[in-house]
């Protein structure tokens, strides 16, 4: 199951190498060989390379913190035990939540701080995704075996996480499409979820 778990956490950033690929030079060959042999599906070069890596990375990391979440109601509904991963999938939620906040830090911002605090101020969609990035740090950098029974209390921060998530996710789209209101609808589900048990 871990390997799984590895694979499916690669696969994102090699679509995005695959899919940036095509413009540059020679990487470019290589993408129009994997098009024209049966990879037609995967597309060509985005109209806006930028938007594409920092959406795809922010969508990943709300997928592996989907699955984070779910291991809790799989074990207590359907009776799967999924508890030794979730770790693992929580891991994979930080790591691409970082790629996706210095991805926007760096091509948004600049790199400047200050830019990036100004940017928050006027858009609080930043700002919700920054509280919960800093959710996401307490929780990775506290996640080991050794410290875990200290701070566990405060892993429960990762449902105050997942709104945040949400908000900032449905204030960054222009129009909520369907993608949007799957996501956030899952995430609210799982909230509830935790809400019924208490």
């Amino acid at each position: 199951m871990k390997k799984i778990i590895w694979l499916l956490a690669f696969l994102p950033l090699l679509y995005i190498a695959f899919k940036l690929a095509w413009g540059f030079e020679y990487p470019r060959y290589v993408s129009a060989f994997i098009y024209e042999h049966g990879g037609a599906f995967l597309g060509s070069f985005p109209n806006d390379p930028l938007k594409f890596t920092a959406d795809l990375l922010g969508i990943t990391a709300i997928q592996f913190l989907i699955a984070s979440l779910s291991v809790t109601p799989l074990r207590s509904y359907l009776k799967i035990n999924l508890v030794k991963y979730r770790r693992l999938l929580g891991l994979w939620a930080f790591a691409y939540a970082l790629m996706h906040s210095l991805f926007f830090f760096i091509a948004d911002n600049e790199g400047s701080l200050f830019m990036m605090y100004t940017d928050m101020m006027k858009r609080p969609f930043v700002l919700f995704g920054a509280s919960a990035f800093v959710i996401l740090l307490m929780m990775a950098v506290t996640s080991h075996k050794k410290v875990f029974p200290r701070f566990v209390k405060w892993h429960k921060l990762v449902y105050l996480a997942a709104v945040l998530i949400a908000l900032h996710y449905m204030m960054s789209q222009k129009v909520i499409g369907m993608n949007v209101a799957i996501y956030v609808g899952i995430l609210a589900g799982l909230l509830a979820l935790r809400l019924l048990k208490r």
